[in-house]
C-alpha cells in the first residue's frame, strides 16, 4: 500500500483498520464462545438433546468462515461498492444470528451476569436478524439481476414490507412475553414465525423465475437453494425443536453464492475494466494524432530545435503514460494523471498554437482517480469542442472539494452537442462513457454532463472521499 498524505487518506486506513479489527474481534469472541462450549462439554455441562450440542458446534464453525468470507470480500473486491455492501450485510447479520444463538443455549455461558437476560435478548436478536437479512438478500439478486428497474422496485418494497411485517412480530413478543394476564411468546407460536419468513421468501423465488433468463443455471441454482434451503432448515427446526440450523444452512448457501455468484461478478468487472482500459487506452494513441504529433515537431526541428526536443519529450512520456495505465489495476494519484493530461496539451498547442488555450486551477491535488480519466475529457474538449470552431477556444480544468466528495471538472467554450443523445459502447461520445463506466466501478464515483450545441460542454467528475487507493 502506498502511503498518500492528506485527510481522505487517513480516512481510507481507519476504514481499513477498523474493519480488519472488527473481524479479529468477532473471530475472537467465536473462539472464545468454541472454548467455553467444549470445556462445558468436557465437563458433561451439555443439554440432555445432543442435538441441540451438534448445532452449537457448527455454528460456531459457520461463523468463524462467514467472518472470514467477509474479510475476503471487503481487502479483495473491486466490484460495486453498493452491490458489494448488500453482500456484507448478509454476511454480517447471518454471523450476528449465529453468535445470538450459541448464546441462547448457553452452553457453559451460565456464569455470566444477568445470564436470563442474555440469553432472553439473544433469542430475539437470533429471530429477528432473519428479516433483516431477508431484505438485504432480495436487494442483492435485485441488484444483480438489474434489468427493469421499476418492475424489480415493486418487488423490492414488497419484500421489505412483508419482512418488516414479520421484525413486528417479533418486537411484539418481546413487549407481550412478560405479560402477568395473558403473555404472548414467539416462542409458543413457531408456525406463525415460519409464515411469516416464508412470505417475502415466496416474493424472491417469484423474482428468481421471472428474471430466469438473466441468470445462468448454476447461480439460479445458488439463489434458489438459498431461499429452499433456509425454509426447509426452519421447518425443521421447528419440528425439533432443539436444535437451530437455519443460520447454519443461510451461511453455507452465502458461502456458496459467494463462490458462484459475487466472486464470478468480480471477475467480469475486472475483465470489463481491463477492456475498457485497452480501449481508452487504443482510442488515445490514434494513427492521425501520431501522425500530426510527428509532424509538428518535425517542423519544429528546423525552426526551433529546443522546442522541437520538449515536443518529443513530450510525446514519448504521452505515450509511456498510455501504456502504463494497462497495469493499473485501481486508482493513480491526480497529480500523475495530471502530469499526463499536460502532455497531451503541450502536444496539442505545438500544433494549434494560439487558438488553443488551456487553464488549470487545482488547488485540490490529494486524491486518487482511475487512470485515463483527466486527459480524455480534456482530449475531447480540444478535438470535439474548441477545436471545431474556426477561432479556436478555451478549456479550464478545475478541481474543487466538499466534506464527501472531491470534484473534478472540464469546461470548454467549444461547439457543444446535445447531451441527451445516448451514449455507450455502440454510440457517440464513447470516450465519456468509459469515462463514466470505469468511475462508477473502480471508486464509486459518478460523472456529471451538461452541454448544448453552441454553448460549450462541462464534465465534472464526482469522486467520494474515504476510498481506498490502490497501486499496482
Amino acid at each position: 500500500m502506498v502511503k498518500r498524505a492528506g485527510r481522505d487518506t487517513a480516512v481510507r486506513i481507519d476504514k481499513r483498520t477498523a474493519t480488519g479489527i472488527g473481524c479479529l474481534v468477532t473471530i475472537g469472541i467465536v473462539l472464545t464462545l468454541m472454548i467455553v462450549t467444549f470445556h462445558a462439554i468436557a465437563g458433561g455441562d451439555m443439554p440432555a438433546n445432543p442435538f441441540t450440542t451438534v448445532g452449537v458446534v457448527l455454528e460456531l464453525f459457520f461463523a468463524i468462515l462467514t467472518t472470514s468470507t467477509y474479510a475476503s470480500v471487503v481487502f479483495g473486491s473491486h466490484s460495486r461498492r453498493r452491490f458489494r455492501s448488500y453482500f456484507l450485510w448478509m454476511l454480517a447479520l447471518n454471523t450476528l444470528g449465529l453468535l445470538s444463538d450459541v448464546v441462547y443455549w448457553g452452553i457453559g455461558l451460565d456464569f455470566l451476569p444477568f445470564f436470563p437476560q442474555i440469553r432472553e435478548a439473544a433469542y430475539y436478536i437470533c429471530y429477528a436478524s432473519a428479516f433483516p437479512l431477508l431484505i438485504f438478500y432480495s436487494t442483492y439478486l435485485i441488484s444483480y439481476i438489474n434489468e427493469d428497474p421499476k418492475e424489480l422496485r415493486r418487488y423490492a418494497v414488497l419484500v421489505g414490507g412483508l419482512s418488516a411485517d414479520g421484525l413486528l412480530l417479533v418486537v411484539i413478543s418481546i413487549f407481550t412475553a412478560h405479560d402477568a394476564v395473558q403473555p404472548w411468546r414467539l416462542q409458543d407460536y413457531p408456525w406463525l414465525y415460519f409464515f411469516f419468513l416464508a412470505l417475502p421468501m415466496v416474493v424472491v423465488i417469484t423474482i428468481i423465475l421471472n428474471f430466469r433468463r438473466m441468470l445462468t443455471n448454476r447461480k439460479a441454482i445458488s439463489f434458489l437453494c438459498y431461499e429452499l434451503l433456509v425454509a426447509a432448515a426452519v421447518v425443521f427446526d421447528t419440528i425439533i425443536g432443539e436444535i437451530t440450523l437455519a443460520h447454519v444452512v443461510t451461511a453455507f448457501c452465502l458461502i456458496q453464492i459467494y463462490i458462484t455468484v459475487q466472486i464470478d461478478y468480480e471477475k467480469q468487472q475486472e475483465e470489463q475494466l481491463l477492456q475498457q482500459r485497452i480501449s481508452i487506452m487504443l482510442s488515445q494513441i490514434q494513427p492521425h494524432f501520431l501522425y500530426n504529433a510527428l509532424t509538428s515537431i518535425r517542423a519544429l526541428c528546423r525552426t526551433d530545435a529546443h522546442k522541437a526536443e520538449q515536443a518529443l519529450t513530450d510525446f514519448t512520456r504521452y505515450l509511456r503514460g498510455n501504456l502504463n495505465s494497462l497495469s493499473n489495476t485501481g486508482c493513480i494519484p491526480f497529480l500523475q494523471e495530471l502530469e499526463h493530461t499536460k502532455h497531451y496539451v503541450d502536444l496539442e498547442k505545438v500544433r494549434f498554437g494560439k487558438d488553443l488555450t488551456v487553464l488549470f486551477n487545482t488547488p485540490v491535488t490529494q486524491f486518487s482517480l482511475p487512470p485515463l480519466t483527466l486527459e480524455p475529457l480534456v482530449e475531447n474538449a480540444v478535438r470535439h469542442g474548441v477545436m471545431q470552431r474556426r477561432t479556436g477556444g478555451t478549456v479550464m480544468v478545475l478541481t474543487t472539494e466538499d466534506e464527501e466528495n472531491v470534484r473534478v471538472s472540464v469546461v470548454d467554450d467549444g461547439v457543444g452537442f446535445d447531451s441527451a443523445q445516448p451514449a455507450g459502447p455502440a454510440g457517440e461520445h464513447i470516450g465519456l462513457w468509459s469515462v463514466r463506466e470505469r468511475l462508477s466501478a473502480i471508486c464509486g464515483g459518478r460523472m456529471e454532463l451538461q452541454s448544448s450545441p453552441d454553448h460549450g460542454t462541462a464534465v465534472t467528475l464526482i469522486i467520494p472521499k474515504g476510498r481506498k487507493e490502490e497501486r499496482t
